[in-house]
C-alpha cells in the first residue's frame, strides 16, 4: 500500500529531478561547444563544463535513489533508466578528465554525451506518461 500512495508525490520529485538533470545535460553541450570552439579562450568555458558535470552527476544519483524509493513498484523502466543515466555519467566524467592524458577519448566521449542526452529527454517524457497514468490525468489525444 505505502507503494502506490508514494507512486504519485514520488513521480512528481523524479521528474522535477530528471528536468533539472536534462538541463544540466543541457549546460554541458553548450559548454563543451564553447570550450572547443574557441580554443585557448575558452578555458575558462572547460572549468564550467567540469562543475557542471559533477553537479549532473549529483542531479542523476538523487534522481535514482528517488526512482529505486518511490518508483520501483510502480516505473521499473524509469528506475532502471535512472540507474544507467548515473552510471553513464561517472564514466563520461571519468572519460572527461582522462582526455588531457588519452586524446583518443574524445571519441568515445563525444558519441557517449549524445547517448546521455538521449536518456535524459527519455526519463523526461516518460516520466510525464507515468505520472499521468499514476495520477489518473488522462493524456492528451
Amino acid at each position: 500500500m505505502a507503494d502506490t500512495q508514494t507512486a504519485p508525490a514520488g513521480i512528481r520529485v523524479f521528474n522535477m529531478l530528471a528536468g533539472l538533470t536534462t538541463l544540466a545535460i543541457f549546460l554541458q553541450a553548450i559548454s563543451a561547444g564553447l570550450f572547443m570552439s574557441l580554443r585557448e579562450a575558452g578555458k575558462p568555458w572547460v572549468t564550467v563544463h567540469a562543475i557542471v558535470a559533477y553537479i549532473a552527476i549529483l542531479l542523476a544519483v538523487v534522481t535514482a535513489i528517488v526512482a529505486i524509493v518511490a518508483l520501483r513498484a510502480s516505473a521499473k523502466s524509469l528506475m532502471w533508466g535512472a540507474i544507467v543515466l548515473a552510471v553513464l555519467l561517472v564514466v563520461q566524467v571519468g572519460m572527461g578528465q582522462a582526455i588531457e592524458q588519452a586524446r583518443g577519448l574524445v571519441a568515445v566521449h563525444v558519441p557517449l554525451a549524445f547517448i546521455v542526452f538521449a536518456l535524459t529527454i527519455w526519463l523526461s517524457v516518460r516520466g510525464g506518461i507515468v505520472r499521468r497514468r499514476l495520477t489518473g490525468t488522462p493524456t492528451p489525444a
